[in-house]
């Protein structure tokens, strides 16, 4: 008889949380997507065009332990490639139309790893070299 009151009572509480997460304005989404854009500016980046082709450039070879941003700009309006996610390093990212963002990684080891699409259909290959 409790839990039916717990679960009634989070549902609740929670409500208004969720509506404030869903209702960003978009200016306040674009000054989120330039703020992750404040990364040294001596580490090198690799621009990534995510296209209706999908990812260019398809390969992107990375040393091992060497920080990198990867700097995507998605100019596709596919729902596919609104997202992308690197598995092996457990980075999902959302990608707004026409905005760079990037994503600072630093590979440990040595191999090849998936960049994908959120829904796993559009791939390129992180091809990581020792150093």
């Amino acid at each position: 008889m409790g839990r039916p009151l717990l679960v009634a009572a989070l549902a609740i509480s929670l409500s208004p949380l969720a509506g404030v997460a869903c209702s960003k304005p978009a200016e306040e989404k674009k000054a989120v997507a330039a703020a992750e854009l404040a990364a040294p500016a001596d580490v090198k980046r690799v621009d990534i065009a995510v296209n209706d082709s999908g990812f260019s450039p398809s390969t992107i070879e990375l040393k091992k332990g060497e920080p990198v941003v990867l700097r995507f700009t998605r100019t596709t309006k596919s729902e596919c490639l609104k997202a992308i996610a690197i598995p092996d390093l457990k980075i999902e990212k959302d990608l707004p139309m026409d905005t760079p963002v990037e994503v600072a990684v630093t590979p440990e080891k040595e191999g090849k790893m998936v960049l994908q699409c959120w829904m796993a259909m559009v791939k390129a290959t992180i091809n990581v070299v020792g150093s």
